[in-house]
C-alpha cells in the first residue's frame, strides 16, 4: 500500500505538470515552453496528445486520461490495456470507450474509485 501511494503521488505530479507543457511533435507546440519534458513523456508512451495532433497545454486532464497515464507508468511504458477490456462496474464506461481497459485496471487495483458506485465520469 505504501508503494501504491508513492506511485499515485508520482503520477499525479506528472499529471499536474502535463497541463503546463507540450512537445515539439504537437501542432500547438508554439503554445508551450517546456518541450523536453513532454518529448520524454511522449517517448515513454505516457502521453500521446489528441487525435487532431494537439497537446492542449491549457486543458485539464480528464479522469479517463489520468487512468491511461497511471496504467502506462504502472506497466513500465506499456499502454496496451486490452486484457482489462470487458464488463465495467461503471455504467458510463461502456464497451468500446477508449479508456475502458485503463479505468478497469485502475479500479481493480484500488487506484481509482467512481464518483458513485455506478458512475466513473470518465470525461470529468
Amino acid at each position: 500500500m505504501k508503494n501504491l501511494k508513492k506511485v499515485l503521488a508520482l503520477v499525479l505530479a506528472f499529471a499536474c505538470a502535463f497541463t503546463m507543457f507540450a512537445g515539439a511533435a504537437f501542432t500547438d507546440s508554439a503554445d508551450v515552453s517546456q518541450t523536453e519534458a513532454v518529448d520524454m513523456l511522449t517517448a515513454l508512451g505516457v502521453i500521446d496528445g489528441y487525435e487532431d495532433g494537439t497537446f492542449r497545454p491549457e486543458a485539464t486532464i480528464t479522469r479517463a486520461e489520468a487512468a491511461k497515464m497511471i496504467f502506462t507508468i504502472w506497466n513500465g511504458g506499456n499502454d496496451n490495456a486490452s486484457a482489462f477490456v470487458g464488463k465495467s462496474v461503471f455504467t458510463d464506461v461502456y464497451s468500446g470507450h477508449w479508456a475502458e481497459g485503463y479505468i478497469n485496471f485502475c479500479y481493480a487495483n484500488g487506484i481509482v474509485a467512481g464518483k458513485s458506485t455506478t458512475k466513473f465520469a470518465p470525461d470529468d
